[in-house]
């Protein structure tokens, strides 16, 4: 009894090696220590985004349109609807909650972003320590996702609400898969990992990757090969590919999608990719210059400027890295296969987007990058004991000051998100390119003519096309605030311009022809409306219907259609009449 009693007060005075003893005789596992201290930092460094407003005339406003109203959420509606060309129900009916429990309060859905960010790093340190097998690495992974600037945008800006919602529901997928695997099958397990799936689908289609994400975690498992680990893939393929069939249409429908072939041959697209893809690469590793407009390279002469290729160098010796490492090599090649499967759907392809790439998509696939990096610090941590006093304090102090520096720098972009001014006003001081500076242009003359400051949206379309004299919407939208102004010729010389740079923009010879109509040319506004409606513009069948028969009074003036300012999703923009 007494040689008993004895062990167990030695056991209960031993230090526990896996575990920090607190005050008060608690003790805390170093894996809970470091996801704790990890997600307090985190929302102590987005904190200051609770003071930043809604971005209007980035995509916010158009938002708060769509789920305001009295009464109850019309669950429905959302759910049958395409919102600014995507379809992304669960997103939109999260902030439709936002809305009624707060009203139009921008703290609130900020919080709502952050709470997503934080439950999103706790739920990939718990999955990279399953698939890494040990908490350093996923401590080193999960602080990487949760600092880096490049995940600023996901997080502080509303609008990306899908981006963080979306990932929550793959990560939950990703771990139900995990212990699928363990388990052998299990038919709730993986139900749970279907439903998942689904969920994550509703929130954004980016989540049309998971089936094939599903297949490399198999390869990083090991799991032995057999024809059931691909047919019990089929049921999320085939969902995959409805999804994206409604996320086509729903991109088209809106403008979303533009044929690159019309302004890139097939050489220089291959190119576009390889950059867009060594562009999020350097990026992770240098975060600097960052913007919310990267605006596709302008050809000069027939050709990209030549930091088109020579940036592909970055890509060239990513790969070289991950295939001369040997001892994880199957890590580091999942590691860089998730980054771009993931990365995939939004690289410029045959289709895109109005810009080439985007700071949130890489909000999943770095997780990819994160994972390389990951087995490299842990691997140097392990190897800490070997190291003299000298070389682990500067181990030790270079890492610090590189969380210092990711942190300080995360707050700093945090700030640019103030407000649209801020953010635009970031892009044009950046001088990245005249693109990038036309671009941000536009929006802030969208952005002004929104308020109603006709004078400074004039303005800041002047600029936009001193950048880029053929940026049609600059071109049709400053048309139409001349011809609210009065100055009508001035008005049809800029629809005239946008015409001969895009002769089916179907916009512009609408608003030519309103244009016509009120210098009392109502048969050439006619032939205008009956260009716009061959186009397929629907506003030009009504007008033809009341001022072509000849049967309306000379002097009457066609009914504006309700204004709808272009949100920096779209491509095309449906304007007024003035």
């Amino acid at each position: 009894m007494k040689k008993a009693e004895k062990t167990t007060r030695v056991s209960q005075g031993k230090r526990n090696p896996e575990h920090l003893v607190l005050p008060g005789k608690l003790s805390l596992s170093y894996q809970n220590a470091a996801i704790l201290l990890i997600l307090t930092f985190t929302f102590l460094l987005y904190a200051g985004a609770l003071r930043n407003d809604f971005m209007t005339g980035w995509d916010d406003g158009e938002y708060l349109t769509a789920i305001s109203g009295d009464g109850s959420i019309k669950v429905p509606e959302i759910f049958s609807n395409f919102h600014l060309g995507m379809y992304q129900p669960l997103s939109v009916l999260s902030m439709a909650i936002n809305y009624k429990l707060s009203g139009p309060e921008p703290r609130v859905f900020i919080l709502t972003n952050i709470l997503l960010h934080l439950l999103n790093t706790f739920l990939i340190f718990r999955l990279t320590e399953r698939w890494m097998k040990g908490w350093v690495p996923a401590a080193v992974v999960a602080l990487l996702f949760a600092i880096h600037p490049m995940h600023v945008e996901p997080v502080v800006w509303i609008s990306a609400r899908s981006s963080g919602l979306y990932s929550l529901f793959f990560l939950l997928g990703l771990i139900a898969w995990d212990k699928y695997a363990d388990q052998g099958y299990n038919l709730r397990q993986y139900l749970y990992v279907l439903l998942f799936f689904i969920l994550a689908l509703f929130s954004k289609s980016m989540a049309a990757t998971f089936p094939v994400v599903l297949l490399m975690a198999d390869y990083l498992k090991k799991r032995q090969f057999r024809w059931s680990l691909l047919t019990e893939k089929i049921p999320f393929f085939v969902i995959s590919i409805i999804f994206g069939l409604v996320a086509i249409r729903a991109s088209a429908s809106f403008g979303h999608i533009t044929v690159l072939e019309q302004d890139y041959n097939l050489f220089q697209r291959f190119f576009l990719i390889l950059y867009s893809i060594s562009f999020y690469i350097l990026k992770l590793f240098v975060p600097l210059n960052l913007s919310a407009i990267y605006a596709f390279p302008e050809i000069s002469g027939g050709k990209l400027p030549p930091y088109v290729f020579s940036t592909v160098i970055v890509l060239i010796a990513a790969i070289a890295l991950i295939l001369y490492q040997r001892k994880y090599r199957r890590e580091f090649l999942f590691g860089g296969i998730f980054f771009l499967i993931t990365i995939g759907m939004v690289l410029p392809l045959f289709w895109s987007r109005i810009f080439i790439t985007a700071d949130r998509y890489t909000y999943i696939p770095y997780i990819g990058l994160f994972i390389i990096i990951g087995r490299y610090a842990a691997n140097l941590w392990e190897t800490r004991n070997t190291m003299d006093k000298a070389t682990r304090r500067l181990m030790l102090s270079a890492s610090l000051l590189l969380v210092i520096i990711l942190g300080a720098s995360t707050v700093s972009r945090i700030s640019v998100w103030k407000n649209t001014p801020t953010l635009l006003s970031d892009v044009i001081d950046k001088k990245r390119s005249d693109a990038d500076m036309a671009h941000a242009y536009f929006y802030l003359g969208n952005y002004y003519d929104a308020g109603n400051n006709a004078e400074e949206a004039l303005k800041y379309y002047d600029l936009s096309l001193s950048r880029n004299p053929a940026y049609l919407l600059a071109l049709n939208n400053r048309g139409i605030l001349k011809g609210k102004a009065g100055q009508i010729n001035s008005a049809i010389t800029d629809f005239e311009q946008a015409i001969r740079i895009k002769p089916d923009y179907a916009e512009a010879w609408y608003n030519r022809g309103i244009a016509l109509f009120r210098n009392g040319d109502l048969e050439r506004a006619c032939n205008d409306w009956k260009e716009s409606s061959r186009l397929g513009f629907a506003p030009a069948h009504q007008v033809i219907a009341r001022y072509c028969d000849g049967t309306s009074p000379p002097g009457l003036l066609p009914m504006p259609e309700k204004e709808t300012g272009e949100s920096p999703t779209q491509k095309t923009d449906v304007t007024p009449a003035f």
